[in-house]
Order: structure tokens, then sequence, then C-alpha cells
């Protein structure tokens, strides 16, 4: 069972979202009841149909869980969570309180949370940050129990953007021997596991979502650091925090456009379309148009590849039919997110490379 929460004294929240996930989840609650640091944990249950509610009624009977009549997708759901969380947090000061947006197929070494906190409450200027994230495995156990093979492989360390404003997991794939432990400023954190300040997540949200409903899933990661990165706000990798991921569809750092092309005939349909469609919403939303003055001889090219590429994919075809039908409320967007952020494009242009 989960530790006794002082509730007057909860500044932390750990908010998952699941959707089928048992095959991970038990692991998941084993490395939150190790952690050094009080928290509060939200589920949000995306009618899961492989027995979720039945162990969290079984093993947490008294823990926060919200029961969706269907599958609401990433975005919808922790938005749910993000303001169950806030409510939570309503007499607490925010600049120093936090939620932990994680993945269910996530596993927290002892100290992670304790790091993030420790790492936030001394740096102020810092709105956002991720711990070290290595790959996980799964192996075979006793009877139907799975485990958790942890590996020295990075999966992610941030969020990694291209001048050709492509997005993927920074260093994913390199052996971890110690050679990212500094602290750093990165782009923002990827939403598999992601540590917010509270005070953040009220500043950036858009019409009371802080995490684009549209998306569904895939990609609202980039568009939240994009968007907190054009209010003036700061990311970081905190390196002694460390966490394992099970991630189901890699990063590709090194691939090229073919390359990535390729792959993503091994993808499931729905993830495909979603990619191809919430990659365009990115754009409408947060590129600029001196963007394609200073980076267009890399964006064009990418986009065109990516456009003849998806003509022989049925599902990328309808990302991008999705993608033309959604972009008149996108431009809408465009225009509301002009109203709030405080950055110039040239400002964040750097952080294209």
């Amino acid at each position: 069972m989960l530790h006794e929460i002082d509730m007057d004294q909860l500044r932390l929240s750990v908010n998952i979202v699941a959707w089928n996930s048992m095959a991970y989840l038990p692991s998941l609650f084993e490395s939150l009841e190790a952690q050094n640091e009080q928290h509060r944990i939200i589920l949000v249950d995306n009618a899961s149909t492989d027995g979720v509610a039945q162990w969290l009624t079984s093993e947490y009977p008294g823990m926060t869980v919200l029961r969706n009549m269907r599958n609401y997708g990433f975005t919808r759901a922790h938005n749910q969570a993000i303001q169950l969380a806030l409510s939570g947090l309503q007499d607490s000061d925010l600049s120093r309180a936090y939620i932990l947006i994680c993945n269910p197929d996530i596993v927290l070494d002892q100290n992670c949370i304790f790091e993030l906190v420790s790492f936030m409450d001394s740096h102020l200027e810092i709105d956002s940050a991720m711990p070290k994230l290595l790959k996980a495995h799964l192996r075979p156990g006793i009877g139907d129990r799975a485990e958790t093979e942890k590996t020295n492989v990075i999966d992610s360390l941030g969020i990694h953007m291209t001048k050709a404003r492509r997005a993927y997991d920074d260093k994913a794939g390199q052996i971890d021997e110690g050679q990212y432990d500094k602290e750093m400023e990165i782009f923002g954190p990827t939403g598999a596991c992601a540590f917010y300040r509270a005070s953040a997540l009220v500043r950036s949200s858009l019409n009371g979502q802080f995490f684009d409903e549209d998306f569904h899933s895939y990609k609202e990661d980039v568009d939240v650091a994009w968007r907190m990165r054009r209010m003036g706000m700061k990311s970081a990798l905190v390196p002694k925090a460390v966490a394992w991921h099970y991630r189901r569809v890699p990063s590709s750092p090194r691939s090229n456009v073919f390359t990535v092309w390729l792959k993503r005939f091994g993808h499931p349909a729905f993830v495909t379309y979603l990619s191809s469609r919430n990659h365009i919403w990115v754009l409408a939303k947060n590129l600029a148009f001196s963007d394609l003055l200073w980076h267009g001889l890399w964006i064009l090219p990418y986009e065109i590849g990516k456009m003849l590429a998806a003509l022989f994919s049925w599902s990328s075809l309808k990302g991008y039919g999705a993608a033309l039908a959604g972009l008149p409320k996108m431009l809408k967007k465009r225009k509301e997110l002009k109203a709030i952020c405080t950055e110039g494009a040239q400002k964040i242009r750097p952080w294209f490379v």
C-alpha cells in the first residue's frame, strides 16, 4: 500500500493516464511506493479492458481514480488529472508545488522525485524538468508477472528540435556512461516523464487546457514545450533523477526522412495517423514566418519529403487530410497564443539545430 499522506503538507501530484496498462502498472507503483518524497497519485483510466480498474480497487482502494467511459487519449485525460491536482493544491504556493506527468510504462529510481523537487526548489527560474530517462524491457517472470530489465541505454534527455522542425528524443540509443551527468537546459521534457511547476501549468494553459485536447496523443509534448519557450519559460534536465521507460514507439535521432518513413510501416496505423496530423498542427500553431527565411532550406525539403512519403501510407494520408480539415481551428489557436507569448522567434531559434 502507498504511504499515508499528510494533505496539509502536500505539494506534489503524480498524474498517470492508463489505457490497458496492466503489464506496466505494478512496476510503476512499486517504484512510487519507494519514493522519498511525499506525493499524491491521480490516475485516469481511459476505459481499460485488461483489469486495470479491478486491480486498482483491490490494491489501492483509497487512491484518487477517475474512470472515463471511453479512451479520450493522452491530452484530455491528463488535463482532467491536472485540474484535479490543482484543486488539491489550492492552498499551496503554486510556485513551489509540482505535478509529475508520468506514463504507466515508467519505473522511477528511489530518489527520482526527491531530486526533481530539490532541483526545482533551488532553481525558481526553471518551469519544467525531467529525469535522465533510460530504456527498460519486460522479460518473463514467475507466473503471469513480467519482470523489469533496466538498461543503461538512453531513452531520452529531453526533446531535441532540428532546423527542419523535426522533434526527437535527445541522445536516444546512446550508452549512458555518465557523460551527460551535468544539469543542463533543454528545449522541453518528453511527455513520458515530465515535471512541471504548478504555477507554470496554470500560466501556460490556453482556454483552460494545458495539453491541446484536439491532439489526442503524440506531439502534444512538443506543442507544450514550444509554447512554454515562446512564453519565456525554461526547462532543464536533472540527471541525478533517473527513471526507466518501456518505450513502444522508439525515437530515431540519426534517421533521415527515408528511414523514418520505412520505420512508420512498423507503427500502428492510428499512431502514424496522429503523428502526421499533429506534426502539421504543431507547425500551424508555433512556426513563425521568419523561420522560413532563416531555416526554409531545411524545413521545406523535409516537409516535401514527408508529403511524398505519405503517398505510400494510407494512415499518413488520412493524417494530412485531418490536419487540413482542422487547420482553421489551429490558426485560431495560433492567434490566441500570440496574445500570451512574450518571446520572439529570434529568441527561440537557437534551439533548432
